[in-house]
């Protein structure tokens, strides 16, 4: 057993970047079996590298406390207490638990546990994490993902390495997340699972000829969650008929994620081809360009779309639906469907994501907010979901659509929700017309227009997502001015 670990550590330790010499690196501790005989092996490890004259910063063992079992105090005792004498910087971190969550209390401690490691590493500067699953934990993952009717992606399981999931994600039963689009960062702490090729048979037997202890979970009896009847009912079975099962799955879950990647391939070649250009970078697609692909191909293209936004996956009848939806619309239809904390919107030929925005009746109007301006840069506006940037205009630039500092002070700002017959002007001795025709003339979609109009007393200064209006921008005076601009946070 010894000599297995130490192969699977050289082959997939070794070779990464981030563990040479002097980078730290870290390990989940559970405290139980698993997670100890690979406690007991990384040290071993470690301490052959530092005798062959290599500078190995001391690991860090990070130990979640999901405050599940009357046990746990002592589990983080026992964690700290065999981390430490071993050599390693030891973290317990305590999280809570929502009983009642959408995913069940399982998928609740995974995600809330992923969340607190990614953290843990993120504060101590680390850029690997460690974990101790195993073969058997692989084919009982690739058994419950067929179970669930996940697709290639859920039955493609765990990867001996790939990302962390982002701090906040979704989190699937492998453990898995796909990058953070907009919504948030991507996680830069990367997983690594070296003993995937190890059964559950040779690391008990390890853990006894090294004498190792470790805690038992009680509710790892519970037959009540599936994997648990897995591991005892079903798997025994099928072992008693099919001893190498645990290779025959792995092998499937390599075959399913090599063809999971040419269909991610298919879908970013179709995503480039449908891609609209927009001036500020955001992703959409012509839905024009996107009919001529049969359904199936279609599907593959959202899910790879809603994937790459950081977004969980639709179910297969809203995927579906989506799908027809699109395909049947009319050219000038607009679309919304929602999905989660997002939406996907058809509008003027275009698919994008985009935010759940606020609604647009006039009952559920934003307070007011008012501003005495000093010189801020940025007036926050929570309640509209965004914020005035002030940008000063540099000595030689152009004046157009800027405003003089002497007026911003001169009264207090005032941003209030639209009510209906504002009218604004591109352009100083403009006409004056309403702001829907503006919107309408300037293509800014329906649900981007619940946003604050900035108010001088009875006259406008200022309309986010247009501009600054025709009259402040008449003073001809050579002071200092100011461009305004409005950015989205939603």
């Amino acid at each position: 057993m010894d000599v297995a670990l130490r192969m699977a550590l050289a082959a997939h330790v070794t070779a990464c970047d981030a563990l040479a010499p002097g980078s730290p690196f870290a390990l989940a501790l559970s405290g139980g079996l698993d997670s100890m005989v690979l406690l007991d092996a990384l040290a071993h490890w470690v301490q052959t590298r530092r005798e062959a004259g290599e500078a190995i910063a001391p690991p860090l063992a990070i130990h979640i406390h999901h405050g599940l079992s009357e046990h746990a105090d002592d589990w983080v005792v026992v964690c700290e207490r065999e981390a430490r004498l071993r050599g390693f910087v030891f973290e317990a971190r305590r999280v809570s638990v929502p009983r009642d969550a959408r995913q069940g209390i399982e998928g609740a401690a995974r995600a809330a546990r992923y969340e607190a490691l990614a953290a843990s590493c993120v504060a101590h500067g680390v850029g690997w994490l460690l974990s101790a699953h195993h073969a058997n934990d692989q084919a009982e993952t690739v058994l419950l993902q067929m179970l669930r009717g996940a697709g290639l992606p859920g039955v493609a399981a765990m990867a001996v390495e790939g990302a962390l999931p982002a701090v906040g994600g979704e989190v699937g039963e492998s453990g898995e997340s796909g990058e953070s689009g907009e919504s948030g960062e991507p996680c830069r702490v990367r997983l690594l699972r070296p003993l995937l090729d190890i059964s559950r048979e040779t690391m008990r037997a390890y853990a006894k000829a090294r004498s190792l202890s470790w805690v038992e979970d009680p509710s790892n009896d519970d037959r009540h969650y599936l994997r648990n009847a897995l591991r005892h009912d079903v798997m025994p079975a099928i072992a008693a008929h099919v001893p190498a099962y645990r290779e025959t799955l792995a092998r499937f879950a390599r075959h399913a994620a090599q063809a999971q990647s040419l269909l991610d391939q298919l879908a970013q070649a179709d995503f480039d081809m449908a891609r609209s250009p927009s001036a500020n970078g955001d992703e959409r697609l012509q839905r024009s360009r996107l009919q001529a692909l049969a359904s199936s191909r279609l599907a593959n293209l959202l899910r790879y779309w809603t994937a790459r936004r950081g977004l969980a996956m639709p179910p297969e009848a809203r995927l579906d639906e989506w799908v027809r939806q699109i395909r049947d619309a009319q050219a000038d239809a607009s679309l919304e469907l929602p999905h989660g904390d997002a939406v996907l919107r058809l509008y003027r030929d275009e698919l994008q994501w985009t935010a759940v925005y606020g609604s647009a009746h006039r009952d559920d109007a934003a307070p007011d907010a008012v501003l005495r301006w000093s010189g801020q840069r940025e007036w926050p506006l929570p309640q509209w979901q965004g914020h005035i940037v002030f940008t000063p205009v540099a000595e030689g630039e152009s004046v157009e659509d800027t405003v003089d500092e002497r007026m911003l002070r001169a009264h207090p700002l005032v941003a209030r929700s639209r009510a209906g017959g504002e009218r604004w002007r591109e352009r100083a001795g403009g006409h004056s017309r309403s702001l829907k025709h503006w919107y309408q003339s300037r293509g800014v979609a329906a649900w981007l227009r619940q946003v604050p109009i900035v108010w001088q007393g009875s006259e406008i200064v200022f309309v986010a997502r247009l501009g600054i209006d025709g009259a402040a921008q008449s003073d001809e005076s050579t002071g200092v001015r100011w461009r305004m601009m409005w950015r989205d946070e939603a």
